[in-house]
């Protein structure tokens, strides 16, 4: 088989959908349910004022989620999100306080969310170690030093914070409101999360960075063969990864007007599911930006239902994993009757 061949292949292979269109259909008549249950139980959740609140708190699991892409866009995974997430915020934090500026602050956040990003491919590129435990543990270490740099986890406030730094996360473009109350705030965030998200989409879907990745992630093998970098685009997505999640617990702080040890787990699961519901809207199971998107979205209706509809935060969690088993159950059902077709039929 020549060379050429083999990279024809490679480059095209797809992560495996069994659930195909149907599978698509049937996860977003699970969102559109859920969607409508709170249209229907919280008469205030179908509401602009809402739904722009829903818009304004998902920003930073969006971003989180987009970072996300590029490692299991490539065949792994990243738990250590949280860290670049808590590093970022940490060290612009830090800065800021001790009278820098809010750009270098900003810079040198994202340089520290990069550099954990540097580490992690350093673990699974040259020690070669399986991303998730690597990443595990690069979490309990990035964890156990923000414990260490803030004196056993205390928050760090810092009231004074500059006006440009605070702008990330509390200013508004655009704010109405109505005689009876109701009140429209367009969050600076949301741009910075759809720019974000339109600069990865670009990177995913239109560049050779993209093309190289979902190679990677169907089939490491086949594009090593093909001439791939194997090894550089691994480190490519780790290092992406960090620094987009960085920039993520930076705009967490500047809405906290603090920095607080370890918020960034509170993103972790929500931006692998986020990730993981995109994938099963694409009609071949590809790791996608708009996708991710939608499943961002989902969690943020989800959360923001749950507490317009009285349910008790401790029950919330039983829910939303309830619906992530309901999606899961739907599609896996889907994928066996498609297969058991199959057999049947081989002709066909």
């Amino acid at each position: 088989m020549s060379r050429t061949l083999v990279k024809k292949r490679s480059l095209s292979l797809p992560v495996r959908n069994l659930g195909g269109e149907a599978g698509r259909y049937g996860t977003l008549a699970v969102l559109l349910g859920v969607f409508f249950l709170f249209a229907v139980t919280a008469p205030s959740f179908f509401s602009f004022g809402n739904l722009s609140n829903v818009l304004s708190q998902s920003s930073v699991l969006a971003i989180v989620a987009v970072g996300l892409c590029f490692v299991v866009a490539s065949g792994g995974i990243d738990l250590s999100v949280a860290v670049s997430f808590d590093i970022g915020a940490m060290t612009a934090v830090l800065l800021l306080k001790s009278g820098a500026g809010w750009l270098p602050s900003m810079l040198i956040g994202l340089a520290a969310g990069a550099l954990v990003g540097l580490l992690n491919s350093f673990l699974v590129v040259k020690a070669k170690i399986a991303p998730f435990l690597a990443t595990l543990g690069t979490l309990f270490i990035g964890e156990s030093m923000e414990k260490i740099v803030t004196k056993g986890g205390e928050p760090v406030y810092f009231p004074g914070m500059s006006e440009a730094f605070k702008w990330l996360g509390r200013g508004s473009l655009f704010v109405w409101e109505s005689g009876d109350g109701t009140r429209i705030d367009f969050k600076f965030s949301i741009v910075i999360a759809a720019a974000v998200a339109a600069a990865a989409y670009f990177l995913l879907s239109r560049t050779v960075l993209g093309r190289y990745l979902h190679a990677i992630g169907a089939q490491k093998e086949a594009a090593a063969l093909s001439g791939v970098p194997v090894k550089r685009y691994t480190a490519y997505a780790f290092v992406l990864c960090g620094l987009i999640c960085s920039l993520a617990g930076m705009i967490g702080s500047s809405v906290l007007t603090s920095y607080v040890p370890m918020s960034g787990r509170y993103y972790l699961m929500d931006a692998i599911g986020a990730v993981f519901i995109g994938s099963m809207l694409h009609r071949k199971g590809y790791v996608n930006v708009p996708g991710t998107l939608v499943g961002v979205l989902f969690f943020g209706i989800l959360a923001n239902g749950l507490n317009l509809s009285g349910i008790h935060f401790y029950w919330q969690s039983v829910v939303r994993g309830g619906v992530i088993f309901a999606i899961l159950a739907l599609n896996s059902a889907i994928a066996n009757r498609r297969l058991h077709a199959a057999k049947s039929n081989p002709v066909a």
